[in-house]
C-alpha cells in the first residue's frame, strides 16, 4: 500500500516559508496583506495541531465560513501571523489559545 499524505509541492512551499522565516528573508508585510483571515481563532488538538475559526479572503472557501485548518506549524499571535501545512493566516481578533 502506497500512502502520500500532501504533495512534495505543498511540502517545499511550506519548508521554503518556513526557511525564510527563520533566516529572516520572510516579508512579513506581504504575506499579511494577501493571507486569508482566521478570525475568533483558538488552538485545536486532533491528529496534529490546528486552529479553528471563522475565515475571511480564502481563494476557495466563503468569506464566514467556520474552518478548521489544515496541520499547524507556525503560530505567533503578537506577529498576528501562522502557517498551516497548506497557507498563511493572518490572525484576527478574539483569538484565544485553548483546546
Amino acid at each position: 500500500m502506497t500512502f502520500r499524505f500532501d504533495s512534495p509541492a505543498t511540502a517545499r512551499r511550506l519548508f521554503d516559508d518556513l526557511r525564510q522565516l527563520d533566516d529572516g528573508t520572510l516579508d512579513v508585510s506581504s504575506v499579511l496583506a494577501e493571507a486569508p483571515t482566521l478570525s475568533g481563532y483558538k488552538l485545536v488538538l486532533g491528529w496534529s495541531h490546528a486552529l479553528c475559526g471563522t475565515v475571511h479572503g480564502h481563494p476557495r472557501l466563503q468569506d464566514g465560513n467556520k474552518v478548521v485548518t489544515s496541520q499547524l506549524f507556525f503560530l505567533d499571535e503578537q506577529l498576528g501571523l501562522a502557517r498551516t501545512m497548506n497557507r498563511w493566516y493572518r490572525l484576527g481578533g478574539s483569538g484565544h489559545r485553548g483546546h
